[in-house]
């Protein structure tokens, strides 16, 4: 009956491999273990979802950054062009107006008027006024934008050259000091400044509109043209929408602004009521940057004003100290970006759920015939081996499919012959007990099996039937009681080939064996309890993989043979008393031996100061160390290769 056991066990073990497949390459492929206990229409889902999310993202941010970058860069350039442009524009009409000023004053009626002023009566003043208007009135007749040309002698007397009787500029003391101040260090340079209603004397309050009153002043110094002595101003001043009326239609962007700023911070020109002409700017860093960035020779810097981001377009106008400035709102300047990125994500999200929708498709015809697979699969664990999967694919699937099918006949054919060779070894027993069998028939018996086993190529039964054959001739007890090191850890490779078909890739051993002691006599057996007892109460009850080390060597005049593994180890208060009775309180399940009996057998034939010595941490690891004396073997080592690992 014992054979029919080890039968049984072995097709109970065969159908465990069916089972725990994945877990077994899940084990041997630990890096990615993690993800093999996700299923695999999880798995692909989730791959297809992340690459093509990835794709998606990138693609979308980079399309945006380009074309915020792209229209940024080219509404940069067109602001920078159009304020270089309108800088050219008042430029122009600035020369024509310095020009004019200047023809005014070299003519002869203005350098003598000057030169005699104080001698002139009141009659010849109005007369030089008459004649000053009837020369001065057919420049600028055509020209509605000069309102005023006004002449000022040494001692600020005004002669009124041009402008309208009723609305005579007259600007207030103070500020028409510091322009004539202003000219006069000039010695002859232009001043250009701007002038509201504020800056005039008015008797009557509400009779001008104060936006018509917005003007831009031209002052200069006369000299004589004979000896270049100061003789006297020209003040001019020109309607401020002259210049604001060059840039009020150009259209760089919606809430874009455009205006005009002198080196001191005044607005020079502006078409918006809340940026008053010839008042300091509200926003006075401005000035700053645009100086900084001038000297750096750059016309585009950016800017945040009241909590909004702006990017700043100017120009300098030459020969003044004016910079015509733009304020372009960057929610603008990423309006176009913002919706390019909206279609980006639309079309994004179009692509991720066709994507999905694929992926779906796919991964279900993976996973629907993977389940149907791993169905079949738990009924032929369960003992159905009338089972059968249909599959006319032709991918991979189908191949393991129709594997399985062909692995369930061989199990049927294979259980037929057990069956067979059940009902021949009951005869055999039989026979056996007639014959009063022995130890010796039983491996015979044993060696048919595996001539058997490899005649249907059923090598995993062959080999655990070797092993078994190996073991069981090692507990016969053939010969002397001592064996060499050699045969003691062949023994041992035979018993660890029986645990592995039972563990599955639980543990792993290490030998680690001097050359040398290879051929040193050792106890029959001393070994194999102590590598059960570290499988079955170290290594089982631990979580992984478990690993073993047996180490055999020399020190002093002593054979140390040491097992090692990191299992679950030993508490403290157990280890006491380890080898008072059976370690981990069983016995060994193959031989009856345990670890007591093992120390009781070298003391009984080496004497008291041989035998066993343990160390545990709990959950690190345990060392079972034997202590023997060195017993020799007369010749050399025979089958030495290979038995360290």
């Amino acid at each position: 009956m014992g054979l029919g056991k080890i039968i049984h066990d072995i097709i109970g073990m065969i159908k465990k491999l069916v089972k725990t497949s994945n877990a077994i390459l899940a084990s041997i492929f630990s890096p990615g273990s993690c993800i093999r206990n996700i299923s695999i229409q999880t798995r692909l889902l989730s791959s297809f979802f992340v690459f093509s999310l990835i794709p998606l993202l990138i693609t979308g941010t980079f399309s945006y950054y380009m074309s915020s970058s792209a229209i940024k860069a080219k509404i940069s350039t067109y602001s920078l062009q159009i304020m270089k442009q309108i800088s050219k524009n008042i430029q122009r009409e600035i020369n024509k107006f310095e020009n004019d000023s200047i023809e005014i004053q070299f003519s002869d009626i203005v350098q003598d008027a000057l030169k005699r002023y104080d001698k002139m009566g009141q009659w010849e003043k109005k007369d030089l006024e008459s004649s000053l208007k009837d020369i001065i009135i057919k420049k600028f007749s055509s020209l509605y934008d000069v309102s005023d040309v006004l002449i000022y002698t040494n001692n600020v007397d005004k002669i009124i050259a041009y402008g309208n009787d009723l609305y005579i500029l007259k600007l207030k003391p103070e500020y028409l000091n510091m322009i004539l101040n202003d000219a006069l260090e000039k010695k002859g340079v232009p001043v250009w400044t701007a002038a509201n209603l504020d800056h005039e004397m008015h008797y009557l309050n509400n009779i001008y509109d104060s936006n018509e009153r917005n003007g831009i002043l031209l002052c200069r110094s006369i000299r004589d043209i004979a000896d270049g002595e100061q003789i006297g101003y020209i003040l001019m001043r020109v309607h401020e929408k002259y210049f604001s009326n060059i840039y009020r239609d150009i259209d760089i962007g919606k809430d874009s602004l455009i205006f005009v700023l002198n080196s001191n911070g005044w607005v020079i020109s502006s078409p918006y009521p809340d940026m008053e002409v010839a008042k300091e700017y509200k926003h006075q860093e401005l000035l700053s940057e645009l100086k900084y960035h001038q000297q750096k020779g750059e016309g585009i810097f950016n800017k945040s004003i009241d909590n909004n981001n702006y990017l700043v377009a100017f120009s300098h106008v030459e020969n003044t100290d004016w910079y015509v400035v733009s304020l372009i709102p960057y929610a603008y300047l990423t309006a176009e970006a913002r919706r390019v990125g909206l279609y980006t994500v639309i079309v994004s999200m179009a692509c991720l759920i066709l994507a999905i929708s694929l992926s779906f498709l796919i991964s279900k015809s993976i996973s629907v015939p993977l389940k149907r697979l791993i169905h079949s699969m738990n009924e032929m664990k369960e003992g159905n081996l009338s089972i059968s999967i249909e599959d006319k694919s032709k991918d991979e699937i189908s191949k393991v499919t129709n594997n399985f099918n062909m692995m369930v006949e061989e199990i049927k054919t294979l259980l037929r012959n057990v069956e067979m060779k059940e009902r021949q070894k009951r005869i055999a027993e039989l026979k056996a007990l007639q014959a009063q069998i022995n130890p010796h028939f039983l491996s015979n018996t044993l060696n048919n099996v595996r001539w058997l086993a490899r005649i249907q190529n059923a090598d995993n039964i062959e080999k655990l039937i070797t092993s078994l054959i190996y073991l069981l001739h090692g507990s016969m007890g053939k010969g002397d009681e001592l064996i060499t090191v050699m045969e003691e850890i062949n023994y041992l490779k035979n018993y660890i080939t029986i645990q592995e078909y039972r563990y599955y890739d639980k543990f792993k051993v290490s030998f680690k064996i001097e050359e040398e002691v290879l051929n040193y006599k050792i106890l029959r057996f001393v070994l194999q309890p102590i590598l059960e007892n570290s499988i079955i109460h170290g290594i089982e009850p631990m979580n992984g993989q478990g690993l073993i080390v047996i180490k055999a060597f020399t020190d002093a005049d002593h054979l140390k043979i040491t097992v090692t593994d990191n299992g679950v180890g030993i508490p403290k208060e157990k280890l006491e008393g380890t080898l008072s009775h059976d370690p981990y309180t069983r016995r060994s399940r193959f031989n009856g031996m345990g670890l007591a009996n093992v120390e009781e057998r070298i003391k009984l034939f080496f004497g008291p100061q041989y035998g066993i010595f343990i160390q545990s941490i709990p959950d690190f690891y345990t060392t079972v160390e034997i202590i023997l004396p060195i017993i020799k073997k007369e010749g050399g080592l025979e089958n030495a290769q290979g038995i360290n690992s």
